[in-house]
């Protein structure tokens, strides 16, 4: 039995070097992810300062979970959604982000660009939620 690492090749496998032209390709594909989440970021945040603006801060977003909670605090719901696009965004930081083969850098922008949209969605639900319940919007 071979063992193989995280990449599915096994060790004694030579690693498929990278040419320039990769890693300036990669590094093009990474600049546009990183763009795409500061633009993200820029909208969750204004969206969290409008709903911040707009309702009273204990305000919540209604939730039936377990236990009894009866919803999730607009700070904590407004702040989800950031952190987790911060945390995309600080991924095209690292010192190997550029390092995509060709199916990468087709993938990654895709896969990106719909990962941010599904998180501004989500960004724009919960404070939908919160306007509605904090008397903002009408239901």
């Amino acid at each position: 039995m071979k063992i193989e690492d995280f990449r599915g090749r096994r060790p004694e496998d030579p690693a498929r070097e990278l040419t320039e032209e990769d890693l300036l390709l990669g590094k093009k594909t990474v600049r546009v992810i990183e763009i795409m989440c500061l633009a993200a970021i820029a909208v969750c945040a204004g969206i969290a300062v409008f709903v911040f603006a707009s309702v009273p801060l204990d305000t919540k977003l209604p939730y039936n979970g377990q236990f009894g909670r009866n919803g999730i605090p607009m700070p904590i719901a407004m702040l989800a959604v950031f952190l987790v696009l911060t945390g995309l965004w600080r991924a095209t930081k690292k010192p190997d982000a550029y390092h995509l083969s060709k199916g990468a850098r087709v993938r990654v922008p895709i896969l990106g660009a719909v990962l941010i949209l599904a998180f501004v969605g989500a960004q724009w639900a919960m404070a939908h939620a919160i306007l509605v319940e904090g008397g903002a919007l009408p239901a």
